[in-house]
Order: C-alpha cells, then structure tokens, then sequence
C-alpha cells in the first residue's frame, strides 16, 4: 500500500485529476481535498462535480451550483457543480440550435425537436464532458480536479462520446448522398450545412476522447472495503482500461482505525470485515496501481477545515 497518499502527483504535474466510482464512497470529499492541496501551491485550480445530484455546495459550505464560484479563503481556488437541470439548460444555448439545423434538414419538425432531444438519456452526460473540454482547452486554470458522476454515469458517458466518434463518419456519409434530395425538400431555407455541423461534432467527439487519455489526465477509483465496493471497482477498471484512460491508483475509504477497533467490539468485527476486502483490492490492483487508505474518520467532512484534515490524510509530509 502506498504510505505517500497522492503525494506523487506533486512531481508529475497532472492537467486533470478524476475520482470515480460508486455514490456514497467519497469522491467529492477526495475531490475537494486534493482541489485544496493544489491550490495551496499556487496551482490556479477549478474543482468541479458533474454528478447528477452534487454535494460539493454541501461539503463547501457555500453555494457553487451553476457558475464557477472563487473560493475567497484559497486564493487561486474555483468551483462549480452542475446538476442535471443546469447542465441541460446549458446543453440547449451550446447546442439546441445545432440539433433543429440538423434533424429539420432531414423531417419536418419545428424547433420544439430541441426540447425533445434534450430529454434524452445521455445528454446531460455528454454536455458534462464538452463543458470540461472546453474549460480545459481554454487553458484558464493549470488543474481541473473533477468529481465525476456515479460510476453508472461515467461510463455510460465514455461509452456515448465513443460511439458518437465512430458512427458520425457513417451520418455524414449518409447526408452526402442524400444531399441532393434534401436541397429540393429545404429550398430556399436559409441554413447552416448540416454535414459541417456533424463534422464539428465529430472533432468535439475526438478532442473529449483525446483529453481523457492524455497523460497529464489522471484518474483515481475510489471505492469502500466492502463486496459491493470491490466488485464494482474492478468493473469499473476494466472498462476504462479498454478505453484507453489509465487509472493511477484506488483509494480505499472508510477503514476503521486500528486503535478504533481495540475500543469495541463491533468495531473489530467490522475491521476485520473490510481488511479483507482491503486484502483482495491489494491482490487485484496493488501490482500496477497505488492502493490508498483513508480510514473513517470522527468528525463530518464539511468546511474548509474539515477537507484541509482530509488533505492532510491524503498528501502526508
């Protein structure tokens, strides 16, 4: 097991760090905590929670929902969490008038097509990721510390943003040789060229994957020593394995403390309930990632104080 936490990303000057894994197992606390250790050393950083139903606010103590909030007391420290009604909002003003330029192009429909396409399953998940994209490719910030949704949710994005890159070539190739019989159907309509529009959407689709799988991207599973924990840690793995996004290490959360478990004896049992799950993460993962403990803690992880403690944890001296 690693005993220097995350205190390697020091050296390797990452431009992107992710938390991923199941709800409830401390991403936005592990997201917040190494947020804070950056902007403490000059890093401007962005600390930003796409889950669907965020709690950065909560952990902050101050409302960052919806715009990219200053954090006052850590100078060089932003944030922002974008629930599901605001990251739809935002996905129409990007991208609605894109949607009815290209679907009109092919059927009659008016633009109330915008409101409909924005209720699909998905949207709000690959907004999510052109939003950091272009937060990221705007070079505002020399770290983005980002809390991703649910593991569900992000590999589900993962997945649409690549099959979104491989099947936009075979639309494009449709339109062209249907071009003809569209330009008689929207005659004298004045139009952006739909084949230009799923052109950019493509390269968007390219660069999201490309930034995912740079170098400087690094992700983290965190995860709980427990049978659920475990299993969905190792699937979430293997999936991001396939798409090319290298995982750095995993961080086991919540273990009872050794001296904790002297004092009772439900926590004894429950230690050595998760030391062997702790001992089966370490048999799957240990020999190419760090394996990272934060033992529970006493106290709720909520203010600057509490997830400056958790950092303490997190990047011993």
């Amino acid at each position: 097991m690693s005993r220097e936490g995350l205190s390697f990303l020091d050296d390797e000057k990452p431009r992107i760090v992710m938390f991923c894994g199941k709800g409830g197992v401390g991403k936005t606390t592990a997201a917040s905590a190494t947020a804070l250790h950056f902007a403490r050393r000059s890093l401007k950083t962005l600390l930003i929670s796409t889950d669907p139903t965020p709690s950065l606010s909560d952990i902050l103590e101050r409302d960052v929902s919806g715009n990219i909030t200053p954090i006052e007391e850590v100078p060089g420290l932003e944030a922002v969490e974008l629930d599901y009604d605001t990251v739809i909002d935002m996905w129409k003003k990007r991208f609605g008038r894109e949607v009815y330029e290209v679907v009109s192009s092919f059927l009659p429909v008016d633009e109330e097509i915008i409101e409909y396409v924005a209720g699909a399953p998905g949207i709000d998940e690959e907004f999510a990721l052109s939003y950091v994209y272009d937060l990221y490719r705007g070079g505002g910030y020399d770290l983005i510390v980002w809390d991703t949704a649910p593991a569900g949710g992000t590999l589900s994005l993962i997945k649409l943003q690549e099959k979104f890159y491989r099947h936009l070539g075979d639309a494009a190739r449709l339109y062209v040789r249907v071009k003809k019989a569209l330009d008689i159907l929207v005659k004298g309509r004045e139009r952006r060229d739909p084949l230009g529009i799923i052109e950019e959407w493509r390269r968007l689709a390219e660069n999201v994957l490309s930034m995912l799988r740079d170098e400087h991207t690094k992700a983290f599973l965190v995860t709980i020593p427990e049978a659920l924990g475990v299993n969905q840690t190792r699937r979430v793995k293997r999936e991001l394995d396939e798409y090319g996004i290298k995982v750095s290490g995993v961080i086991v959360n919540y273990l009872v403390p050794e001296e904790e478990a002297e004092r009772s004896e439900f926590n004894r049992k429950r230690r050595e309930m998760q030391l062997r799950y702790l001992k089966e993460i370490e048999s799957l993962f240990s020999d190419e990632l760090r394996v990272i403990i934060l033992h529970l803690l006493p106290f709720e992880v909520k203010g600057l104080k509490a997830i400056g403690e958790v950092e303490r944890r997190l990047f011993p001296s």
